[in-house]
């Protein structure tokens, strides 16, 4: 999480698409990631509250708040989420709300579903 928020202040598109879920980078649009990120001026980030999310774990949520301005003379404004997490081979991904996950990989209908809501395959994302 602290990566990301890294990577929104200094702009770096790449990091964002690349530490996004597989299945959802071709779908991110990155010029609105860009223009997002660009024209913002992030003042702090603090990290509320976790679940999971450790080492032996496969998925993970964040709870954070993140002090922004949208310009220098505009009054500061706080965004305000609970971002999921998903591994995948040894690496974190942020799974965006609400877009589908196209799969990467051939997933069983009993495997946990690749969108990192904890259920199956089968009864999650299949349908």
């Amino acid at each position: 999480m602290r990566s990301r928020y890294t990577a929104y202040t200094l702009a770096d598109i790449q990091y964002l698409v690349a530490t996004t879920h597989p299945g959802q980078q071709e779908s991110i649009k990155q010029q609105a990631i860009y223009q997002q990120s660009a024209g913002t001026l992030w003042q702090k980030l603090e990290i509320i509250e976790t679940e999971a999310g450790k080492t032996s774990d496969q998925t993970g949520i964040v709870e954070f708040r993140a002090w922004f301005k949208e310009s220098l003379s505009s009054p500061e404004k706080i965004h305000h989420e609970r971002s999921s997490f998903i591994k995948k081979e040894d690496h974190w991904y942020f799974v965006y709300p609400g877009m589908a996950v196209i799969r990467t990989e051939t997933v069983g209908r009993n495997d946990p579903c690749p969108c990192g809501s904890g259920r199956k395959f089968k009864k999650c994302c299949s349908q």
